[in-house]
């Protein structure tokens, strides 16, 4: 038991390197859960895309056991989310923010998609 202290003391400093690196990381990605107040069809998906393209970020949404990410508009669109429907939203990216914004207005129901 001694020796195991030990060797965890003795790794403390490479812990906290390992943790300042991982916090780094960590904010470059961002995970939100959401109801969805509009519908995600076509045009929503299309804008979605165009968001992930202008901010370089990566977008992934789960409802239930579906998935879809910005690599296809059909993956947003077969998720077949409607109005009331719960939502996990994953954003990938050094623009996080900036795509959660304008991803969530669209999710909200707040833009029809041809802004």
């Amino acid at each position: 038991m001694k020796r195991a202290y030990k060797i965890k003391t003795i790794n403390n400093k490479i812990a906290a390197c390992a943790e300042n690196n991982f916090e780094a990381t960590r904010a470059k990605e961002v995970s939100f859960i959401m109801v969805a107040k509009g519908v995600l069809g076509f045009r929503e998906s299309a804008h979605i895309i165009k968001v992930a393209e202008d901010t370089g970020c990566s977008i992934s949404i789960a409802s239930g056991k579906k998935f879809g990410t910005t690599k296809s508009i059909l993956s947003f669109v077969n998720l077949g989310i409607m109005p009331g429907k719960s939502l996990v939203l994953n954003i990938k990216g050094e623009r996080n923010e900036e795509a959660f914004r304008e991803v969530s207005k669209i999710i909200g129901g707040e833009t029809d998609g041809n802004s």
